[in-house]
């Protein structure tokens, strides 16, 4: 508060040094003159009216926001989703220890698929077949949700995902929202 006690003070000072400002009455004595009572210069206005330039031609507006604006569309397919050779080997051992009932093994040989890649829907959706095996269901379902989201476009890879979460919601007892989900799948594998 008392570093800003100096400022204003400094303001306050500087607003009373400044001429208050006076409107002419009349009796100006020219550019630079200043006025009777000894204030500060006076501005004086022309009174002649300043010719306008001719107007201009009249410009269109653009085109509304309620004229839509054609767009192309997007391909509704990507290339089908692919496994790497590794990954493939890798999703190829955890299928093989799944039916011998290996489910920690097959986790395992799928976290190390997915460490190669990521990103590749497939292996999410094998990870939400394997979650199915384990009976934790929500999981499965958020496995199929991650592929939807890896796999845009990839119309047969999404049909994949959304059996997977038809098949989670089923096994939860939530039967509407599965065979929503399956009729998304039927869906999307007609194309």
């Amino acid at each position: 508060m008392l570093r800003k006690l100096p400022l204003v003070a400094l303001l306050a000072l500087a607003g009373c040094s400044i001429a208050p400002f006076k409107p002419d009455t009349g009796r100006t004595a020219g550019a630079g003159a200043t006025t009777a009572a000894g204030g500060g210069p006076v501005l004086t206005v022309p009174t002649e009216e300043i010719p306008q330039p001719p107007p201009e031609a009249v410009i269109e507006a653009p085109p509304t926001a309620t004229t839509p604006i054609p767009r192309e569309p997007r391909p509704r397919t990507a290339p089908p989703a692919e496994l790497k050779p590794a990954s493939r080997s890798l999703v190829q051992q955890a299928q093989a220890q799944r039916k011998k009932g290996d489910l920690a093994g097959a986790n395992v040989s799928l976290d190390r698929a997915l460490h190669i890649e990521p990103s590749n829907p497939l292996l999410w959706i094998e990870m939400g077949r394997l979650r199915m095996d384990q009976r934790n269901y929500p999981q499965a379902e958020n496995m199929g949700r991650k592929a939807l989201s890896t796999s845009i476009g990839d119309n047969r890879t999404q049909a994949a995902a959304w059996q997977l979460i038809g098949d989670s919601l089923r096994a939860r007892g939530k039967n509407p929202g599965a065979q929503a989900a399956y009729d998304k799948a039927v869906e999307l594998s007609a194309f």
